[in-house]
């Protein structure tokens, strides 16, 4: 009776409640990127500062966005992190620090790539992939989209498909500088024992990133990126898998993210970007030699 009476009690209160009101989200628009080069505050910066100018790296990722419909602005911006080294999203904001372009430039080769793609080259494809990484945390973000896993796997993986819609050569010089960078930085954090502690921070170890890097670009085009798995920098057992990995990676981003693409302005964006890529290095110049070589 109990059970009946209270039964009876909500059907009324729901019967009597006011209606919920919608809440209305902002339209999604095309455009809706900006870009800030926020002045150095260390003389040591300028440089970096006039470099990014220069190559044009921020606008070059501005027209790569233009075309993703957001619901509010995204900022791009380059700024001094008072000795911080960082590169993050928040507040609708990618944040590049001069600092970390520092970092970038440690593990740079002195002279060119393997493949002789030069030093500054190989560290403009750094710093896109780590602008592009960052902004998949912001299109995570403000479009809601689901993740599976960890979410700084993800943001790696967006990345890594957007470098390879780029035409062959583009995409390949670009691949090349950031698995070089890649493979410095795992190089330096294998060169003692890994505490314990490492294996739950939430982004995978370098080694891994720099493999899962290659995985996707041989998988995605295994005439073009082929010799990485030639001289034994992708394993033979993981790349027999990599056509699947891409595959998967490029039906999630079908699914998730290209609804809130305008394809046709994607697809001029991606034709009208030019790079200021400078001629490759010849053997005989002295190249660096792979950081991970077996």
């Amino acid at each position: 009776m109990k059970t009946l009476v209270f039964v009876a009690a909500l059907a009324g209160l729901t019967s009597h409640s006011a209606p919920a009101v919608a809440q209305s989200k902002p339209p999604l628009r095309t455009d809706q990127v900006r870009v800030v080069y926020l002045q150095p505050k260390e003389a040591r910066h300028e440089a970096i500062h006039s470099a990014l100018q220069e190559r044009r790296i921020f606008e070059i990722l501005r027209s790569l966005l233009r075309p993703f419909r957001l619901p509010r602005q995204l900022t791009l911006e380059v700024k001094s992190c008072d000795g911080q080294v960082d590169a993050y999203y928040a507040n609708d904001t990618v944040t590049l620090c001069y600092e970390y372009i520092e970092l970038i430039e440690q593990h740079a080769p002195r002279v060119g790539t393997p493949a002789g793609l030069a030093r500054a080259d190989a560290t403009v494809g750094a710093i896109i992939d780590t602008l592009l990484h960052e902004v998949g945390h912001a299109i995570f973000d403000m479009l809601e989209i689901p993740v599976l896993g960890r979410e700084e796997d993800a943001a790696d993986l967006f990345s890594a498909y957007i470098l390879l819609q780029f035409a062959p050569d583009d995409a390949r010089r670009l691949i090349q500088g950031v698995g070089f960078m890649m493979a410095s930085e795992a190089k330096a954090a294998l060169e003692e024992p890994p505490g314990l502690k490492i294996f739950s921070n939430e982004h995978g170890l370098p080694a891994q990133r720099y493999y899962n890097l290659l995985c996707m670009a041989y998988g995605s085009n295994p005439k073009i990126f082929g010799n990485m798995v030639l001289r034994g920098r992708l394993p033979k057992e993981r790349a027999d898998g990599c056509a699947g990995e891409y595959a998967m990676l490029r039906r999630a981003f079908s699914k998730l993210i290209l609804p809130y693409v305008d394809e046709a302005m994607q697809r001029d964006a991606l034709t009208q970007v030019r790079f200021n890529w400078g001629p490759l290095v010849p053997p005989t110049d002295g190249l660096d030699a792979p950081p991970l070589a077996k």
